[in-house]
C-alpha cells in the first residue's frame, strides 16, 4: 500500500501552529467566504486550482483548508505529488474559525 503524499492535521493542532512559519492556502470558492480567511493565506479557489496551483510557493510546509475539510485532501494530495510538504486541515475553516473564536 502506497503511503499518502500528504498528511492531515486536526483543527486543534492547526490553531497551535506558528502561522508565519508555514504557507496557508485557502481553497474556498468566493461563494463560500461569508467569513474571511486567515491573514496571510493564499487564495486559490478549488474551482481554479488547475490554473493557480503554481501560486503556492515551496520552501515551507503548506497547510490547505477548505470550508468543511473535504476538498483540502484533494489539493494537498496534488501538492504532495508536486513535491510540497502538504497538510490537509481536517474539519475545514468552519472548525478553525470556531476554535479561534473560543469554541469547544
Amino acid at each position: 500500500m502506497q503511503e499518502p503524499l500528504f498528511k492531515t492535521i486536526s483543527p486543534e493542532d492547526f490553531v497551535k501552529l506558528e502561522l508565519d512559519e508555514v504557507t496557508l492556502v485557502d481553497i474556498r470558492d468566493p461563494e463560500e467566504k461569508a467569513i474571511p480567511g486567515l491573514p496571510g493565506s493564499i487564495d486559490v479557489p478549488f474551482s481554479q486550482i488547475g490554473s493557480k496551483i503554481d501560486l503556492v510557493p515551496k520552501g515551507k510546509p503548506v497547510y490547505v483548508y477548505c470550508k468543511i475539510g473535504e476538498l483540502s485532501d484533494v489539493v494537498a494530495e496534488v501538492l504532495g505529488d508536486r513535491g510540497y510538504e502538504a497538510y490537509s486541515v481536517k474539519g475545514g475553516y468552519n472548525t478553525i474559525w470556531y476554535l479561534l473564536e473560543g469554541g469547544y
